[in-house]
């Protein structure tokens, strides 16, 4: 059996590539406080990745993340777009500031379902991940030709894997 071809990626290629599966998954788990176990699990819905490979959340200046950040700010952050067979893992350092502009940018109708008191809620606050290291796992043509690849290859006996996962690096 082949292994999924394999591409690392870094800098300019890597920030791309964690903008493609972040922004596609849109919700993913966040994990704050990874020196004490259990860790520290919530879903955060992804706001946006910008040119750089930094990813953006919206929560509000009480929360465990953003105290757990303040005190270390180690995170790790992992999406999983199960229509694509798409998956990302991402260690970095995330930051808590506010930015009134910014929040306005990424600001929704959908978001008010978690900020009912708006987006000029003095409390609401932005959480920054910078993207250090990570894996990404996905796959070149999708979930249905991968399927139709798998059942071809159990009719031929040929191997039809397309997958891609790699190393990233920033």
């Amino acid at each position: 059996m082949d292994t999924p071809k394999q591409e690392n990626l870094q800098g300019t290629e890597a920030a791309k590539k964690i903008k493609e599966l972040a922004e596609a998954a849109r919700v993913g788990l966040m994990m704050t406080n990874l020196k004490t176990l259990p860790l520290s699990i919530r879903p955060m819905a992804t706001q946006k990745v910008d040119e750089q490979g930094y990813i953006y959340f919206l929560s509000i200046k009480q929360s465990d993340a953003v105290k757990h950040i303040e005190a270390s700010p180690e995170v790790q952050m992992t999406w999983s777009n199960m229509g694509k067979a798409e998956y990302l893992a991402i260690y970095g350092k995330g930051e808590v500031y506010r930015d009134q502009k910014e929040i306005d940018d990424m600001w929704s109708d959908f978001i008010k379902t978690w900020f009912p008191e708006g987006k000029d809620d003095p409390n609401l606050v932005i959480i920054r991940l910078k993207p250090e290291t990570g894996y990404y796992w996905d796959t070149q043509h999708g979930k249905v030709v991968q399927l139709l690849g798998m059942m071809i290859g159990a009719i031929t006996g040929k191997e039809t894997d397309d997958s891609l996962e790699g190393k990233i690096s920033l």
